[in-house]
């Protein structure tokens, strides 16, 4: 049986669970340095996103669009939050760089050819 699915889809895939390892480890980094973090939410987030890595996987044309609406709706409280950029922890550090891969990701889908 030949894959038909394009190689692309699972570079974005690869990509996108590497971001949630990053998530994961700077969440439970951050919990153990503050045991008010909510680690549910970073779990949660990642479940989310590692659903949308096995869609990916899977060749569905339709998840460059969602990954990049969550992407840009999970980053943007991040971003507006002057706390990320005056303390530059870790946490937001890891946090930044996982939205770029999750970025990364939408940007490899857009160049998987379109079927006709």
């Amino acid at each position: 049986m030949e894959d038909t699915v394009h190689r692309n889809f699972k570079l974005a895939a690869y990509i996108i669970f590497a971001s949630v390892l990053i998530d994961l480890t700077g969440g439970f980094i951050q919990y153990n340095n503050n045991p008010n973090f909510d680690i549910t939410t970073t779990v949660e987030v990642s479940l989310l996103f590692m659903t949308f890595g096995y869609f990916t996987i899977l060749g569905k044309s339709w998840i460059k669009w969602v990954i990049l609406m969550v992407t840009i709706l999970s980053i943007f409280p991040l971003i507006t939050s002057k706390e990320a950029f005056s303390n530059a922890s870790p946490f937001h550090i890891s946090q930044v760089f996982s939205g770029f891969l999750k970025i990364t990701s939408f940007f490899v889908l857009l160049f998987v050819p379109q079927e006709k």
